[in-house]
């Protein structure tokens, strides 16, 4: 009885390579690492580098981020309860459903940056609210032209930038506990085919999918929306591998408009 109740038990995912425990990181270049599903307390960040990272679901209680600079990174979902942020820079970030309780932002600047489903009334140090962009994807307006509306259709079918979440919400669909006892089951390998059968359906349904319009506001922020559209249609032509920061566009939108400008 005892080995069934282990074996139906949720196991959580754990990011071990970047968990830290105490420790001390400073000055280092954190650029693209994957801190998803990390686990840190009481480390020291300091004057570090981060950008187009992975925070989804990570845990970062009680670390020092003083004097670190973050960009095109999106914070979804995660813990920084008595984190430090002193004298950083935010520049094209996004805090969607974070714990910022307890955290301190004396000095620290921001530009471009948006909150989403996030509470500040707990942080500590940031002078004038109204420099932040607090924001809701539901009640958000957003006018498009009608390139830019085709290269996000075709985006649409790409799997690999659906997947991602950051053009568009994921959307796993439900299960019912009888097919959730039968994937359990499963091997690892048999329920991640499964898991991409049901991606490719959502596929067939493009309607379905909800468009991210924070994450189209901050490539806004940073390109006319002619380059963003032409780095669109290349990207849904292109990528071929898994992502999970807006940052991945990039190269693709310098890339097309740089082809348009030598032609």
């Amino acid at each position: 009885m005892m080995k069934k109740k282990m074996r139906n038990r949720k196991i959580k995912k754990y990011n071990k390579f970047f968990s830290y425990n105490c420790a001390e990181r400073q000055n280092r270049n954190f650029s693209y690492k994957d801190f998803s599903y990390s686990n840190s307390y009481n480390t020291h960040f300091t004057n570090s580098i981060f950008y187009g990272n992975n925070f989804y679901k990570a845990t970062m209680k009680y670390c020092g981020f003083n004097g670190c600079k973050f960009s095109f990174i999106e914070f979804k979902s995660t813990n920084f309860r008595g984190c430090r942020f002193k004298g950083a820079h935010f520049e094209n970030v996004i805090f969607e459903n974070c714990n910022l309780s307890n955290t301190h932002f004396q000095g620290a600047t921001f530009k471009n940056v948006y909150f989403t489903n996030t509470g500040l009334k707990s942080a500590k140090g940031i002078k004038d609210t109204d420099l932040l962009t607090r924001i809701n994807n539901h009640n958000l307006k957003l006018s498009l032209n009608a390139e830019t509306l085709e290269a996000i259709n075709e985006c649409k079918t790409n799997p690999y930038i659906v997947s991602s979440g950051t053009l568009f919400y994921k959307k796993k669909g439900r299960l019912s506990n009888s097919q959730k006892r039968i994937e359990k089951s499963l091997s690892k390998q048999e329920r991640k085919q499964l898991q991409r059968k049901r991606q490719e359906k959502l596929l067939l349904h493009p309607k379905q999918l909800t468009l991210h319009k924070v994450n189209i506001f901050r490539l806004l922020d940073n390109y006319p929306e002619e380059e963003i559209a032409q780095g669109l249609h290349l990207a849904a032509t292109s990528i071929d591998k898994d992502f999970s920061s807006l940052s991945y566009f990039i190269p693709y939108i310098k890339k097309a408009n740089c082809h348009i400008t030598r032609q």
